[in-house]
């Protein structure tokens, strides 16, 4: 749920606009645009692969071995998850 775009490529696009100005703003969502298109193919990948229910638990678990870095790894994104997940919230907020 937290992994999606926000309000914030409106709010800097001005920004980027006005600082860059020309080409060079162009150049940026072009960078942009082929970065986004590469993580997409990315997790359609991944769920193509590995269907089913979990998503970045379950890719991290299946990953990296049940039995050795795969428990850690998923567990320390669900942590992190739980801890970032009200502060995303909290600085949408203000």
């Amino acid at each position: 749920m937290t992994n999606m775009i926000g309000i914030g490529p409106f709010i800097t696009i001005p920004l980027l606009m006005t600082a860059l100005g020309g080409p060079q703003a162009m150049l940026g969502w072009i960078v942009g645009v082929v970065i986004a298109i590469t993580d997409g193919m990315v997790w359609s990948e991944l769920g193509a692969a590995l269907p089913g229910s979990g998503g970045t638990y379950v890719y991290l678990r299946e990953g990296y071995g049940r039995e050795r870095w795969g428990r850690p790894a998923a567990f320390l994104f669900i942590w992190q998850f739980i801890l970032s997940g009200p502060l995303e919230i909290a600085s949408g907020y203000i």
